[in-house]
């Protein structure tokens, strides 16, 4: 195995601090909100399609299928297609900014957003949403770890169950500390995910597009954070 180089340990170094910085879970929670919100945000807007959710698209595929609604059948499998590309382009952008990857890839994000909070409402939801896909599609593949547990910042499914997990780890004297730190800890990503979405119920049908402000502040938030950490570890 070749030794590393003397000109590559302080980017590795760097790049480290930064994903740390993103795994914590203040960070964790901000993108959860953020994710929630984006979802809510586009399903009442823009055609009772899901940004981030693919289970729901996918279910919502099978029964325009099943019902020979073939124009709402590609809605959701174009929607599906672009979630695949903007992991494809995560992985990529990783690839392409191995230092700063992740401050890069949050400000596309949040590029993405402000610019699509200015589209008038007539604009095609066919383009629309594979854009907003993409950049949720992006969150979903680059932000996969709170502290030490596993999470994702646009469902809600995996984090539930953890919580409970933790929670039932917890009953034995043996894991009580651990299961109770599990489970508090998946427990705050899966209120902030529901405040989010909340939030994002709420700010649709007053704001409509310009929603994508408000949900641009936390993500602008887990930037601040990243850089703040980054600098000082």
């Amino acid at each position: 195995m070749s030794e590393p180089n003397a000109h590559s340990s302080q980017p590795e170094t760097e790049s480290a601090s930064e994903i740390r910085a993103a795994g914590s879970l203040p960070a964790a929670m901000l993108l959860a909100g953020a994710g929630g919100g984006l979802d809510a945000f586009v399903y009442l807007n823009h055609g009772h399609v899901f940004a981030a959710a693919m289970t729901g698209n996918g279910i919502f595929l099978g029964i325009a299928v099943l019902h020979h609604e073939w124009m709402q059948a590609v809605r959701h499998l174009i929607v599906l297609i672009s979630f695949v590309f903007g992991v494809f382009a995560s992985r990529v952008l990783a690839d392409t900014f191995k230092r700063h990857a992740i401050t890069v890839g949050l400000f596309c994000e949040i590029a993405v957003l402000f610019a699509a909070s200015w589209l008038p409402g007539s604009f095609p939801d066919s383009v629309f949403v594979p854009v907003i896909a993409v950049v949720a599609a992006y969150q979903v593949a680059s932000f996969r770890t709170a502290d030490i547990y596993s999470y994702n910042s646009t469902f809600l499914t995996g984090n539930l169950r953890m919580a409970i997990e933790g929670l039932y780890d917890s009953f034995n004297p043996a894991h009580r500390e651990a299961g109770l730190r599990q489970f508090r800890q998946l427990s705050l990503i899966v209120v902030s995910f529901l405040t989010g979405a909340s939030v994002g119920a709420i700010l649709s049908p007053r704001f409509l597009n310009h929603t994508l402000w408000f949900l641009d502040l936390p993500l602008l938030a887990v930037v601040l954070l990243v850089v703040r950490r980054s600098r000082t570890s």
